[in-house]
């Protein structure tokens, strides 16, 4: 595939918090010597991904020791003591702590099952929490396969699950107001009641579903910006607009704004626009850039003050180009010429539908498409479905090579090739920046007033496409 333009960056900006007395945070780790190791926190920008903070050499007692003249900010960090050997540890406004533990309890998992703090009651909650946690869970997974068949066993499982909800709840309860407490709420799951009958006598099918989106961040202080140095964040909003939000246009502004109203803060509204937004400028669900252009006018540009100057202005410019092009809108018309040279514009083309194709005719992608394009034609050609294809390369000998090589004379073949008055080749077309043709092919797919109703369609999913499209009520 031939990339013509590069993909907006989004950047995501981190603040320190300003320094007071600093910090000194000493691990000992019986058993390690002479290994480099790293205190990083949690980016909230995918699953592993760390931004580290310091690094220290451990000594041959296994001493190591962070230290700093400023305060870090707050959030869930790690200490690793070599690749994928780490363990959590809470950075609170209290950075003068120590913790104890065994080289082999930290191969063995996060957290460590040896672990002793002292200088830090966040982290001595954060630890028994752990520990409570992770016994239930091992007696647990080990009654799941017998429960499957055991009466016996499943009850104990309900059982184990009812105490591990309890506990939960208790631990809130009675440490409100810490930052573990705020993890475990963050982390936790709607508790979905039963469903209520309705008028008719049946059950609720929907009444789960709609509760548990309506809850699902009841957990989560959105003005609370330790949870950005977290893998809860980021996990909760990615799975909300995965799996519990309807990929339409309207119900995914409509959440999106409904998130941005709770979150408080420049970092926090910096973070869930920029987490929202990246997901859907090239979302393989029709239709959704519409979420992007919103965020970016109502987030990006309409709050300026949340990003540089250089991310707002890639912002003007990515919907200055996306805007016109969103589903329902109709296509700027393309100024084109014919193979004998005479004008044949996009708008002149009568079709009950027109796939538009900007090709390369040297990419490969392209070429390998091609056929499979040809193939789509031939079986739609009948309900009134055209293909106006142009090179965005404007050679014209090979362009026709192309035309010849591939025999897809059944197109409407154009190409941006013209002669003004004096006899001079001009160009009128701009690719990129009119039709956002990034990458060849680039595809549209146009109803019979050149609306768009679907666009950067892969070409081996246009015969899918159609067959959904022409079985909709008074399609042909």
């Amino acid at each position: 595939m031939r990339y013509v333009f590069s993909l907006i960056l989004l950047t995501f900006f981190s603040y320190t918090l300003s320094a007071q007395s600093g910090y000194k945070i000493t691990a000992h780790i019986k058993g390690l010597q002479d290994s480099t190791c790293y205190l990083a926190y949690y980016t909230g920008l995918g699953n592993g991904q760390f931004f580290v903070q310091d690094t220290a050499k451990a000594d041959a007692e296994g001493t190591i020791t962070f230290t700093g003249t400023k305060k870090l900010p707050e959030g869930l960090y790690v200490i690793s003591i070599s690749q994928w050997r780490l363990f959590d540890v809470i950075v609170d406004a209290d950075q003068q702590f120590e913790l104890f533990t065994d080289k082999e309890s930290v191969a063995e998992g996060n957290p460590p099952k040896n672990m002793k703090v002292t200088g830090s009651m966040e982290n001595t909650l954060f630890y028994e929490m752990n520990n409570q946690m992770k016994a239930r869970m091992a007696a647990l997974q080990q009654l799941r396969p017998q429960a499957q068949t055991d009466p016996k066993a499943a009850e104990q499982v309900k059982a184990i699950q009812k105490e591990l909800l309890d506990y939960r709840k208790k631990f809130i309860r009675e440490h409100a107001g810490s930052f573990t407490a705020q993890l475990f709420k963050a982390a936790g799951e709607p508790e979905v009641p039963t469903a209520p009958k309705l008028p008719n006598g049946k059950t609720d099918s929907t009444f789960a579903y709609r509760y548990y989106k309506k809850h699902y961040f009841d957990g989560v202080d959105l003005t609370d910006e330790r949870l950005l140095r977290t893998p809860f964040l980021q996990q909760k909003l990615d799975y909300y607009f995965d799996n519990l939000v309807h990929q339409l246009p309207d119900s995914l502004i409509k959440e999106a704004d409904f998130l941005m109203s709770r979150a408080k803060g420049n970092e926090m509204r910096r973070y869930v626009a920029y987490r929202i937004t990246s997901k859907y400028e090239q979302s393989r669900v029709l239709g959704t850039e519409a979420l992007f252009v919103h965020m970016g006018e109502k987030y990006y540009v309409g709050e300026p003050v949340l990003w540089d100057s250089s991310t707002v202005s890639n912002f003007k410019n990515r919907i200055k180009i996306l805007k016109p092009l969103l589903t329902g809108n109709k296509i700027p018309n393309m100024y084109q010429t014919d193979t004998l040279g005479k004008p044949l514009n996009l708008y002149d083309v009568k079709a009950n539908y027109t796939v538009l194709v900007i090709y390369a005719d040297d990419c490969s992608h392209c070429r390998e498409s091609t056929p499979n394009l040809k193939k789509f034609y031939e079986k739609y050609k009948s309900k009134g479905v055209k293909i106006y294809a142009t090179d965005l390369r404007r050679d014209v000998n090979e362009w026709k090579k192309f035309i010849h090589e591939f025999k897809t004379q059944d197109f409407i073949n154009v190409i941006d090739v013209h002669k003004d008055a004096q006899g001079k080749t001009v160009h009128y077309t701009d690719y990129l920046n009119t039709f956002d043709a990034q990458a060849t092919p680039t595809i549209y797919v146009l109803d019979k007033d050149k609306k768009i109703l679907a666009r950067r369609f892969p070409v081996d999913e246009l015969d899918k496409y159609f067959e959904f499209l022409l079985s909709q009520p008074g399609k042909k």
